[in-house]
């Protein structure tokens, strides 16, 4: 499917970089807060979208099968300079990466080129009459539809769980709304998560309606017909569980959570089976369970095993690490390993993970101290079963010329 491509890119990198694997570095050389960085995949490159304090916020940037910056100038995903740019998520559909991000009252698009040119300016795809789109949106495509999802905020709908469906080859985009839930309970600082397996997507959140922070999903059909109106449980342990994650397998799909169950936070994980709203793991599935705070977990799937990735946090330190889960809910990893590298303090996921190549890739923001750093810069590597590939990792967002400015 993708050799015509991968032969052209294979070209262009040799252009770029010549021989060898190094290079080339990002050009901005001045010193901003990168952060949120969103990677999506094509099946031969990576495409990785993040904000920042240039002008138009959004930027990406894509990153070859091979390890390698193709786009060190960056890509302006707001070239029109929209004022209401806040969170963003991205997905491939097919035949472009699409990044979509919530403004003030609506529901925005870009869509990029598989070569990195812009297919047209940023457009509006959905504006709700009842709340304004708050969080971290989720979306997940295939052949060429999508499902979008946010947490309303405002109006009548505040901490309900709403979407669109769209067709990205159809004039209009065909965009029909999607209620998920309308318990009014979503926590909206915890966004939304997305996947899409066999016939249906995926959506998880954070949810409050026990009155704990707990993790709901519900199913979606391509359709948009909602399976599960408001949701099913996926964990209502002890203690509070936040900031899930959820990839599709070959089984079904994976989630994945921060939980508090044990007073500290903790990794786990669920198993979601085919077809149904059965959750094969009700209490979970501990991946990490060390003295450190674990947060913020992203996953991905090459079908038969899933990465789990996650931000250990010390008082003067976080990292990311990362532990395999089989199918059959076995960790392969059972105290983890370490993916990010190196001195700086501040080194946290903060996008999520994506697999292509029999390689994962996992972006995450690097800084050097961990309260109020004066910058932080995107970074990425790739990942083979439990071996990461790219030390140091390979700079996406700045210049190494930004490390100058390090207290």
């Amino acid at each position: 499917m993708f050799e015509d491509n991968a032969s052209s890119q294979e070209d262009v990198e040799a252009g770029l970089h010549g021989p060898g694997n190094q290079g080339p570095y990002p050009n901005w050389s001045t010193p901003t807060f990168s952060t949120d960085a969103q990677v999506a995949e094509d099946g031969n490159q990576f495409f990785v979208a993040w904000s920042d304090g240039r002008p138009g916020r959004f930027y990406a940037a894509r990153v070859s099968k091979n390890g390698r910056l193709l786009d060190p100038d960056a890509i302006p995903l707001n070239p029109g300079l929209r004022p209401d740019a806040y969170f963003h998520a991205t997905a491939f559909d097919g035949r472009q990466f699409l990044v979509v991000w919530t403004g003030d009252s609506s529901i925005f698009l870009t869509r990029v080129n598989r070569n990195g040119t812009l297919d047209g300016p940023p457009v509006t795809l959905f504006t709700p009459t009842d709340h304004q789109p708050a969080g971290s949106p989720g979306i997940a495509c295939h052949d060429r539809k999508c499902l979008v999802a946010w947490i309303g905020f405002g109006g009548t709908a505040t901490g309900a769980v709403r979407g669109i469906t769209l067709n990205t080859a159809k004039p209009g985009f065909d965009v029909q709304e999607v209620f998920i839930s309308n318990q009014l309970s979503a926590i909206n600082s915890y966004g939304v998560a997305v996947a899409w397996s066999h016939d249906r997507y995926l959506a998880t959140w954070t949810d409050s309606r026990f009155g704990g922070q707990d993790i709901f999903a519900a199913r979606i059909r391509r359709t948009g017909a909602v399976l599960d109106p408001d949701g099913f449980v996926i964990s209502a342990a002890p203690g509070n569980q936040n900031f899930s994650a959820v990839t599709a397998t070959k089984q079904g799909f994976f989630v994945a959570w921060s939980d508090a169950r044990n007073g500290t936070a903790d990794i786990y994980g669920a198993r979601v089976k085919d077809g149904t709203a059965n959750v094969l793991d009700p209490s979970g599935i501990p991946i990490a369970t060390s003295n450190t705070n674990d947060i913020t977990p992203k996953v991905a799937s090459e079908g038969h095993q899933v990465l789990v990735t996650w931000s250990a946090l010390t008082a003067d330190t976080g990292r990311v690490r990362g532990a395999r889960v089989k199918l059959n809910g076995d960790v392969r990893d059972r105290h983890g390993f370490a993916i990010s590298r190196g001195a700086a303090a501040r080194q946290l996921v903060s996008g999520n993970v994506a697999y292509a190549n029999d390689k994962y890739f996992v972006v995450y923001g690097r800084a050097p101290v961990m309260d109020e750093p004066p910058y932080q810069v995107t970074v990425g590597t790739r990942v083979k079963q439990d071996d990461v590939l790219d030390i140091p990792a390979i700079r996406i967002s700045h210049a190494p010329s930004v490390e100058q400015f390090a207290p």
